[in-house]
């Protein structure tokens, strides 16, 4: 009994022994382990090393407290799990708190509650819950504010996807909440420092049109709008080492440059400037539209219904081609399509209208394989033209956007007319599928000017011509529109970018083209967050509902009868060991 005695003790000293050494390692060592197949709990390196720099202390208030259904308390906890994760790997410096903003029993307080939020950038949810008295609406504000000193960033936690399963958009809004945090963190943290031009000088949207966008993109970076006009130095500077200017140091003026709808040819030296500063490093984003065809032209009122499309010189053909895609002469149209209003008949003065699918403006849904495309709302486009990818194959493409399965292509020119809205349409023309609409193209490019011109220009130690690209990216889209807002000149304001305002329904387009930027431009790499992928797994409610009763006691006996099984078992090996001693 004495030696038992004796070994117990000693095996006590060692347990404790264990776990103060321990703690002294843990305390020098941090380590975090994610046993989850998918790495849920896990966040990318970008993220930790962004959590990890911060140098004030960071707050974020999150407003999913409350009675919710079972959905939001998943995304609750999700979000909860991430901050965790967030505030492990921040020094102290990231704390959160959750609270109810409908929690004050006062109808005029949580009215001023809600249009508080409302003005931070918040979006409110209707819930419809089932209660034994029927069902209920309940309004719940899925969302977050970063504040980082004085400034406060929204974060919308829920997605928004237009027809979506609510499933689905649970699940894509989890796989998004470290991008959708990170991205935030780093807004309110990081001092603005890259460059954005939108080109102008070639009929491209002007600032009204883009207004909503440049307002947007001006979150993150410095934007402003740049007339080439054959002018060297508009998009890079050179710094000059010799008195007599012989010699010059290029230096990129913008980290990325946007052509969006020009409706000009560009002239070969500005399309030199252009390629100079791609070959250079410089990102540029591509927003074509090969053909002219516009929805102001059309009007039933008027009886101006028929349009002809016609194909547009903006002379770049040739510089597309060496940089590997084809903007194609012609109109993509799909049946997967918004709708727009088309006047149907009169009610004695009153002119009514109805809205029809338009096959010319195709809803493009994200294939969820890239960051950014990553659990997109649709995306609305108008008058697009396809794109071949051509050239050789050291240039790595990713077609981001791209047709239904049920897709036609016409070529310019072309009549474009509503009359076609009054017949159904012969589906078994619309027989093409997933034509690229945007695509990323990433690698070397090779300049357009290569082996055309002359000696005195390739060899200007001033000029500084080259012919090879270093790695860079491009995006080319064929809908010069796709960042294009509604404006109202009577009262000068501007819709917000993708909003419909015959459906009010907003779509992806905003969310896409900021993705798209950021990845291009931002060099910490957050955007790839995005990538993360959790599989669904629901249960199946049916087999629930009819095997309720065995389902309850199965999870409520197995677990005690185990407990009581394993005590039993522990007491009778006790038992039988002191009792040989």
């Amino acid at each position: 009994m004495k030696k038992t005695r004796t070994k117990d003790i000693v095996g006590f000293f060692i347990g404790v022994g264990i776990l103060f050494l321990l703690n002294i390692i843990s305390s020098v060592v941090f380590k975090r382990f994610d046993l989850t197949t998918e790495n849920r709990y896990s966040i990318s390196e970008p993220t930790k090393k962004l959590i990890e720099g911060l140098e004030n202390e960071l707050y974020i208030t999150v407003y999913l407290e409350g009675d919710f259904p079972a959905s939001f308390k998943r995304l609750r906890n999700e979000t909860k799990e991430m901050l965790d994760e967030f505030q492990a790997y921040s020094n102290g410096k990231i704390d959160f708190e959750f609270i109810n903003p409908s929690a004050a029993a006062d109808k005029d307080e949580r009215d001023e509650t809600y249009r508080n939020l409302y003005k931070k950038g918040l979006r409110p949810t209707d819930l419809n819950i089932k209660d034994e008295d029927g069902v209920s609406q309940k309004i719940v504000w899925p969302g977050a504010i970063v504040s980082y000193g004085e400034i406060e960033i929204a974060v919308q936690l829920l997605k928004s996807q237009f027809g979506g399963q609510p499933e689905l958009i649970l699940n894509q809004s989890i796989e998004s909440l470290e991008y959708e945090l990170a991205f935030a963190i780093k807004k309110a943290s990081t001092p603005t420092v890259k460059s954005i031009a939108f080109i102008e000088g070639h009929g491209e949207l002007n600032k009204y049109e883009t207004a909503d966008i440049m307002g947007s993109l001006r979150e993150y970076y410095n934007v402003e709008r740049v007339a080439i006009n054959g002018n060297v130095n508009s998009l890079q500077e050179r710094l000059y080492t010799t008195k007599d200017s012989t010699n010059a140091v290029l230096q990129q003026r913008f980290d990325a440059i946007v052509i969006a709808a020009p409706d000009s040819a560009f002239t070969e030296r500005d399309k030199f400037i252009i390629d100079q500063y791609i070959m250079y490093g410089g990102k540029a984003i591509w927003l074509i539209d090969q053909v002219f065809a516009d929805m102001d032209s059309l009007n039933t009122e008027y009886n101006n219904n028929t349009i002809l499309a016609t194909s547009k010189n903006l002379n770049l053909d040739d510089q597309f081609f060496k940089y590997g895609v084809r903007f194609n002469k012609d109109l993509v149209m799909d049946l997967r399509s918004a709708p727009i209003p088309v006047v149907n008949g009169s009610y004695g003065n009153q002119v009514k209208t109805k809205l029809f699918p338009w096959p010319y403006f195709p809803f493009l849904f994200s294939k969820n394989n890239h960051p950014i495309n990553k659990n997109l709302d649709v995306v609305k486009a108008e008058f697009m033209n396809s794109i071949d990818l051509v050239g050789s194959g050291d240039l790595k493409k990713t077609v981001l956007l791209s047709t239904s399965e049920t897709t036609k292509i016409v070529k310019s020119p072309t009549r474009v007319s509503l009359n076609m809205l009054s017949f159904e349409p012969p589906v078994e023309q619309y027989n093409k599928k997933d034509i690229p609409l945007a695509v990323l193209v990433e690698g070397e490019f090779e300049s357009v000017f290569k082996n055309r011109l002359t000696p005195n220009i390739t060899q200007s130690r001033q000029i500084k011509f080259k012919e090879k690209s270093e790695a860079t990216q491009q995006l080319f889209i064929s809908d010069g529109d796709l960042i294009k807002n509604e404006f109202d000149e009577a009262s000068n304001q501007f819709f917000a970018l993708g909003f419909d305002k015959y459906t009010k329904q907003i779509y992806g387009n905003k969310a896409f083209f900021i993705n798209a930027v950021n990845y291009m431009v931002d060099e910490s790499g957050l955007i790839l967050s995005n990538n993360k992928s959790f599989k669904i797994r629901l249960l199946n409610t049916q087999q629930i509902k009819e095997n309720r009763i065995s389902i309850q006691l199965i999870t409520t006996l197995i677990p005690i009868l185990l407990t009581v099984l394993i005590g039993l078992i522990s007491h009778t090996i006790r038992k039988k060991r002191y009792t040989k001693n």
